[in-house]
């Protein structure tokens, strides 16, 4: 969970309504979705037939749990922790699943061109290194010297790479190309969302400078904040995810999502929101085509997917029947 807001102080007056079960109308066999789910092993979901399939290639760990990033809403690299701080990189594609070894980083983040990912390594405390991959396991820029600053949560979109939270890095070059004020939250495009003002939200254009102020009117409060945000392939749409997991002093966990359009910066509420779930299993992922699926449990351990699309005015949803999951990792990515 990434709580970097106090949820009271951006509650909107009239509140968004008391959470509820998950709820929307029945999901088809003809969504297509395939997910590429984090667990010990990480296995593929086929939503529509409801199997789960073991990834061949990817074992599993002796200590620690895989984690999933999602690649433009196609494709997906696995991340096996090793020896600290390294991982063994996995990219997932294809129909098949085809498994490529990507060799060993850090921190992984996807290409704002689409064709592969950003490895950062460090080698000590005062050399590190960045390299471009398909995800096929091909080069496509060799490893080269890069600062050794903190590459750190969102990922930067089209901008670049977030460092230390607030500043975005050129990936080829090293120069900075956007400082914000506040904690970066997502990028869609060149529209960043920032933690900031104070308890608030900003949304702001990195080329021109223009903000605007996000309010959105969502009533979970608690001790809650700001759970992993998802940005639409296409970088205009990001969803956040606002979470309380302690509804009422209960044991109760709540999560209200929002969908910002950052060409407008208009603000929707996610049909069936809030609703309760358990944060620990939950998350949500766009898949290539610019639809929202949020994949995981209720209340009482039943698992589901819901799927919506920007203009919908009930969420789709389906109940699954998933393995028990390690905790550690709630990432999913889907692919095709």
């Amino acid at each position: 969970m990434l709580a970097v807001i106090s949820l009271p102080a951006i509650a909107g007056a009239a509140g968004s309504g008391a959470p509820m079960p998950l709820r929307g109308v029945p999901l088809g066999n003809g969504s297509g979705l395939r997910l590429v789910v984090a667990d010990n092993p990480p296995f593929v979901l086929d939503v529509d037939s409801g199997r789960v399939k073991p990834i061949p290639g990817i074992p599993a760990l002796n200590r620690g749990i895989h984690s999933v990033v999602g690649i433009g809403g196609r494709a997906a690299v696995v991340v096996a922790p090793s020896t600290w701080p390294d991982a063994n990189l996995y990219g997932v594609r294809g129909p098949g699943a085809r498994v490529s070894q990507l060799g060993i980083g850090r921190i992984v983040r996807p290409a704002a061109d689409g064709r592969g990912v950003w490895v950062f390594r460090s080698h000590g405390r005062s050399r590190c290194k960045l390299r471009q991959v398909g995800l096929d396991g091909r080069a496509i820029h060799p490893a080269r010297a890069f600062p050794c600053t903190t590459v750190s949560d969102p990922p930067g979109g089209s901008l670049g790479l977030v460092v230390h939270r607030t500043r975005v890095l050129d990936p080829l070059s090293g120069r900075s190309v956007f400082k914000a004020p506040w904690a970066v939250v997502a990028i869609a495009g060149t529209s960043a969302v920032l933690a900031g003002p104070e308890d608030g939200l900003t949304l702001v254009d990195a080329k021109t400078g223009a903000r605007r102020t996000l309010r959105p009117a969502t009533g979970i409060g608690g001790e809650g904040g700001l759970d992993a945000p998802a940005v639409d392939p296409a970088g205009r749409f990001i969803a956040l995810a606002f979470a309380n997991p302690s509804w009422g002093g209960s044991s109760a966990q709540v999560q209200d999502v929002w969908v910002v359009d950052a060409n407008t910066g208009t603000m929707t509420q996610l049909p069936g929101m809030p609703a309760f779930v358990r944060l620990k299993f939950t998350s949500m992922a766009w898949t290539h085509e610019g639809r929202l699926v949020l994949l995981g449990e209720q209340l009482g351990g039943r698992d589901f997917v819901a799927v919506w699309r920007p203009g919908w005015r009930r969420l789709a949803v389906k109940r699954m029947s998933l393995p028990e999951r390690e905790g550690g990792s709630d990432s999913f990515a889907p692919i095709r």
